[in-house]
């Protein structure tokens, strides 16, 4: 199974219940701030979770879980932006759609500060989030690019519009 089909089939359902719950009560933007900040903030929980097995059993127990994840040319990108351009890079990884045990495992095996790497996390994270709110509100057909395939949220909103 690729990193792709892992990441769908891990994150679509969570994608669903996200952009219906955006749409059903997404209609002030301060709800889909609140909504954006809630799945942030649950995934940095997340995030210092995987650091704390990580601490506890090492990075090898890890990668072993997720051998497809750690082989993907997403990873090896990552990987590179998070070199290059240290916490920046760790935003704009934590905002991509993708999964984000490669990335907490390369900063910390990297050295990065756990504080440092989970503040990147949030940051990103509410990006990402942000702007999947305002595309369910505004735009469902294009939450294709955040594992949502349009299985009809996205049609429905969109019927009822026109």
């Amino acid at each position: 199974m690729g990193v792709r089909t892992t990441t769908d089939a891990r994150t679509g359902p969570l994608v669903i219940l996200y952009v219906a719950g955006v749409m059903a009560n997404g209609a002030r933007l301060q709800r889909r701030l609140t909504a954006a900040l809630a799945n942030a903030f649950g995934t940095t929980v997340g995030a210092a979770m995987l650091i704390a097995l990580i601490e506890r059993n090492g990075v090898q127990a890890v990668t072993e879980t997720f051998p497809s994840v750690f082989a993907s040319k997403t990873w090896e990108r990552s990987k590179q932006l998070i070199h290059s351009h240290g916490f920046a890079g760790t935003v704009v990884v934590s905002a991509m759609p993708i999964v984000l045990h490669p990335a907490v495992i390369f900063a910390i095996t990297a050295g990065m500060n756990r504080g440092a790497l989970l503040t990147a996390v949030m940051l990103g994270r509410t990006i990402k989030y942000t702007v999947m709110a305002q595309l369910a509100v505004g735009a469902p057909h294009m939450l294709r690019f955040f594992g949502h395939k349009g299985d009809g949220v996205g049609k429905k909103a969109a019927a009822k519009r026109a």
